[in-house]
């Protein structure tokens, strides 16, 4: 499926797709390896085959368009926050389940304000975003206290004990079919999240003295997760967190 619509030579390297089941398949492109996940649903008639293929691309790269030869029936859906990407986008509303069929795949999409992940229960495969991730950190959303992310987590490992996980896919990251590992990964992100909001007020104390601000939050920042990558979405998340505390107070 993938392979017939790739465009020449990608732009992206270490370029791999995986087809998992009839009509889901996997591209995996870049270092650390970003994830887009493919679900076709193809009419039977081989004759409508093309005109009435319906695509759904789920973390697709900001270069789909260019990337791909897509579909006329083509939306994408974002596990963070929407991208402007020059294609459809399903829209979704915070706090609310929307339940979807392509092809023979069933989807449930729970989201947040700035997060959405997908389950296909049916097959086992959880979409998780930036969470559970072995490479990046969770994110938090604009003005947010971390309550809403927590939630996230605590909705994942629900579904990874409640069902019979095949694959986890994070946006970013190393695939997992280890329902034991998956776990430990959003046990870390938990206690990272907890860190943050434990020290929070006195983000807002020292926010004026760079020098104290950079030490502490340096000394947040988990020890396998100093990447540059991880720095600047760490910096990002303490950055909301001190507006939100001022906004409080």
């Amino acid at each position: 499926m993938i392979s017939d619509i790739v465009l020449g030579e990608p732009a992206a390297a270490n370029i791999q797709i995986v087809q998992l089941y009839a009509g889901l398949e996997l591209y995996s492109a870049g270092e650390p390896p970003h994830q887009t996940l493919f679900v076709l649903a193809r009419p039977p008639l081989a004759v409508l085959a093309g005109d009435a293929d319906q695509l759904l691309l789920i973390d697709p790269p900001l270069d789909a368009s260019q990337r791909f030869r897509l579909p006329a029936n083509v939306a994408v859906l974002f596990t963070g926050p929407p991208q402007a990407i020059g294609l459809p986008q399903v829209q979704t509303t915070p706090g609310g389940v929307a339940h979807i069929r392509l092809g023979d795949h069933l989807l449930d999409i729970y989201s947040q304000s700035a997060s959405t992940v997908v389950h296909l229960p049916a097959v086992g495969i959880l979409c998780g975003g930036a969470f559970g991730s072995d490479v990046t950190l969770p994110q938090l959303a604009p003005d947010a206290d971390g309550g809403e992310e927590l939630d996230t987590l605590r909705l994942l490992a629900r579904l990874v004990k409640g069902g019979r996980l095949q694959l986890y896919v994070p946006a970013v990251g190393t695939l997992s079919r280890d329902p034991a590992d998956v776990m430990t990964r959003l046990a870390n992100d938990v206690a990272y999240l907890h860190s943050l909001r434990r020290v929070a007020p006195t983000f807002a104390e020292r926010k004026d003295n760079p020098a104290v601000m950079g030490q502490l939050i340096d000394s947040l920042l988990p020890s396998e997760r100093r990447s540059p990558l991880c720095r600047t979405v760490h910096e990002a998340n303490v950055r909301r967190l001190c507006t939100h505390v001022a906004a409080s107070r």
